[in-house]
């Protein structure tokens, strides 16, 4: 399994590095988030990494109101089927890590002795970015734990606390220019050194063009050090709304943008914005990495199916066709290079380390 062996392969690197590690669950928009705890955090459980499971959905169709209206069923499987099958391998990675460095003098920081064979549930948070079921997938949700943290959007949270299964879900908070402060975004429930808050557009009614912006300190634990973060945007959102992270306080250093390459239409309304806002957002966030999401080419059905048009654009070509609308660029344009940016299209199943 491509999964299994990619999250042991990096669990060392995770945990050596103390740096932030994401896997693509399927080729479309379900993502975990792997980072290590804090130094001077005792983490539960003698664990060493806190997972954060976001907009997960792994088989079976979704279906958006009405399956004549909208069906999709994904075609690239995704690499674990089951909730069951993805906490298999966290537990794995957490017993390799255990047993390389609870009988030594390295740098673990969980509880001695080995895992119970009671601990099956090895997904800490679960981040929900919209309501719709290719994000909001309530087969693959109740598969997860129902004590499991849920964090939503309003409408999302709305949705899942009406199946009236998991024990805890929160809506998320917004920031904005005009709530820039990193510690205002703090959620109960949720570990201290961990913020979640979603950017909007006043404007965007629906809030379908918004980000999930999630920050950490993992590296001191202390409010006055720069805090590292990504931005999650599967339909994308306005780049000019990403400016509000330059009023972030304490800073914030984007490691990554999520954003999808493909520009999906139907009929004159934009649904997923594409690779040049993608380039825009990536030079006003000034992340390290740009990953594409939100990107496989599903199998689709009922009405919404036959107005869908999609304009398929890889980096290479958004380069070249900004370029060739500029006769000269200046040097600190953000059309000028992509030399310090590292994009990722990651397949089903792969990780990225973010250092």
């Amino acid at each position: 399994m491509r999964l299994k062996e990619d999250l042991e392969n990096a669990a060392f690197s995770v945990f050596e590095s103390r740096r932030p590690l994401l896997t693509h669950l399927n080729a479309d928009t379900s993502w975990l988030l792997t980072l290590p705890y804090p130094p001077n955090v005792n983490p539960p459980l003698r664990r060493a990494l806190f997972n954060i499971l976001i907009d997960p959905w792994l088989q079976g169709p979704q279906t958006d109101y009405f399956s004549w209206f909208s069906k999709q069923w994904h075609v690239i499987p995704s690499s674990v089927q089951t909730i069951a099958e993805l906490n298999a391998c966290l537990r794995t990675r957490e017993s390799l890590i255990r047993s390389r460095y609870e009988s030594s003098d390295g740098p673990i920081n969980a509880a001695s002795g080995p895992l119970e064979d009671s601990e099956s549930n090895f997904i800490d948070l679960v981040v929900i970015s919209h309501e719709f079921t290719d994000h909001c997938n309530p087969k693959t949700l109740r598969e997860i734990s129902s004590s499991t943290p849920v964090l939503a959007t309003k409408a999302a949270a709305r949705l899942i606390s009406s199946w009236r299964y998991f024990q805890h879900v929160q809506s998320m908070a917004t920031f904005s220019n005009e709530k820039p402060a990193w510690k205002d975004t703090l959620i109960d429930g949720i570990p201290s050194w961990l913020r979640i808050a979603r950017i909007i557009s006043n404007k965007d009614a629906m809030s379908f063009h918004s980000a999930i912006l999630i920050t950490f300190d993992i590296v001191s634990s202390t409010e006055d050090a720069s805090i590292e973060g990504l931005v999650y945007t599967p339909h994308g959102i306005n780049a000019d709304h990403l400016k509000s992270l330059s009023l972030a306080s304490p800073r914030i250093n984007i490691l990554a943008l999520l954003h999808g390459l493909h520009d999906i239409r139907i009929s004159r309304r934009q649904l997923n914005l594409g690779a040049h806002n993608a380039l825009r957002a990536q030079r006003i966030s000034g992340s390290r990495y740009w990953v594409s999401t939100h990107d496989e080419v599903k199998k689709a059905g009922g009405l919404v199916n036959h107005f869908l048009r999609r304009k398929i654009w890889t980096i290479e070509d958004v380069l070249k066709e900004e370029k060739r609308k500029k006769e000269k660029l200046d040097v600190g344009s953000p059309l000028a290079d992509m030399r310090d940016v590292h994009f990722a299209n990651l397949a089903s199943g792969e990780s990225l380390l973010l250092k």
